[in-house]
């Protein structure tokens, strides 16, 4: 009995963290200001993992993404601080938080275009539209107060991205390629073989000139002109 009421209480807590993580996403329905914000980075991540990165990210890709995070976080700053202004907002742990979101994406996205920049490949992962889309989502109701900034809301977050994560990568496999899409990795495959054969005559040319000479098994005859002797003219 002691179970059966821990699980209950356990599968309990699980739903109500589950609704906080939904209301996140139908924040914008509560408070049609977010619209302005949250249309443009659904729309961003919608062309992008459709049509560029369904199979993975490029770093050229992924340092466009970082811009993303820094011109939110620009607006998130704006918006704080005419709440502050119109003193709608007093000074609290929640206001605190607020502005420790504004400043730990805005390190996330210069992370993003700095490591970017330098290739490194965790970057792909780290810095693909599908993260920073969530990243984004999800922060923005807390930033402006349609959904309370705390704890809960922080631990739904992290604790629900792995199902946002592959319910996305499940459309991705389920939805057909797009002509651009297959167009794009057609060429890139024929830079790549290009590039091979490229390297291949290279290398058959490299390997020619180390070849002996041509002319040194050439057969000339077991002839001796020095042993010959000169015929006398006839007249």
């Amino acid at each position: 009995m002691t179970f059966m009421s821990g699980l209950m209480k356990f599968l309990a807590g699980f739903w109500s963290l589950f609704l906080v993580w939904l209301s996140l996403f139908a924040a914008p329905f509560k408070n049609t200001q977010l619209l302005w914000i949250i249309i443009p980075i659904w729309l961003a991540w919608f062309f992008s993992e459709f049509f560029q990165e369904k199979k993975g990210t490029s770093f050229g890709n992924a340092v466009s993404n970082g811009v993303v995070p820094i011109w939110v976080t620009v607006d998130w700053s704006r918006f704080l601080i005419e709440e502050i202004s119109a003193s709608h907002l007093k000074f609290s742990f929640s206001l605190f938080m607020k502005f420790f979101l504004c400043l730990l994406v805005l390190v996330y996205g210069l992370v993003i275009i700095i490591q970017g920049i330098k290739a490194k490949k965790f970057i792909r992962y780290f810095g693909r539209i599908r993260e920073v889309t969530y990243v984004l989502v999800m922060f923005t109701p807390l930033i402006y107060g349609v959904v309370e900034t705390s704890w809960t809301a922080i631990l739904a977050i992290i604790v629900f991205f792995p199902l946002f994560y592959f319910l996305i990568e499940m459309i991705d496999h389920l939805t057909p390629n797009s002509p651009a899409l297959e167009e794009d990795a057609g060429g890139e495959r024929s830079a790549f073989d290009l590039g091979s054969s490229s390297d291949n005559a290279l290398n058959g040319l490299g390997n020619n000139s180390t070849q002996d000479d041509p002319f040194k098994n050439l057969d000339l005859g077991n002839n001796d002109f020095s042993a010959q002797k000169p015929r006398s003219p006839r007249f």
